[in-house]
């Protein structure tokens, strides 16, 4: 039928651009040490990945101490909703970064993670001169169909 090769081709390349995925860089300045965050944890929010109802692969997702406070504990805190209720899901207890000692570069997420919720980042810091500083992060996500 006359039209249909190109419709199923724009489909197939609307569908390819999605696989694709998208990167997100940037960094935020916080209050990791003296904050509250939305969980009600100590530290701030670093970043927030998807949205509710939409579900998304996340394959890699980085974060950068290296600006933070040489000595420094890091912790980076994961929370997602589970059947409709906010929850931790990472890190297991006593998982944590020292600035100066360990990879200034923190691979948080290293594989293909779905998401169908908003994915928040915490980060907590041990040092009060931490406050105000900037943390850098890149993301690779994918969208799911």
């Amino acid at each position: 039928m006359p039209g249909t090769f190109y419709i199923e081709q724009k489909k197939v390349r609307e569908a390819t651009e999605k696989l694709r995925g998208r990167t997100i860089e940037d960094s935020a300045a916080g209050s990791w040490h003296s904050g509250t965050a939305p969980s009600g944890e100590a530290g701030d929010t670093l970043l927030i990945l998807g949205e509710p109802g939409v579900r998304e692969k996340v394959h890699s997702l980085l974060v950068d101490i290296g600006g933070l406070t040489p000595g420094a504990t890091i912790t980076i805190k994961l929370f997602t909703r589970i059947n409709g209720v906010e929850r931790k899901v990472y890190p297991p207890p006593g998982t944590s970064w020292v600035v100066g000692t360990d990879p200034d570069g923190v691979w948080v997420i290293n594989g293909t993670l779905a998401i169908h919720d908003e994915l928040r980042v915490e980060v907590e810091s041990d040092n009060a001169a931490d406050d105000g500083k900037g943390i850098g992060y890149t993301a690779v996500v994918e969208e799911m169909e």
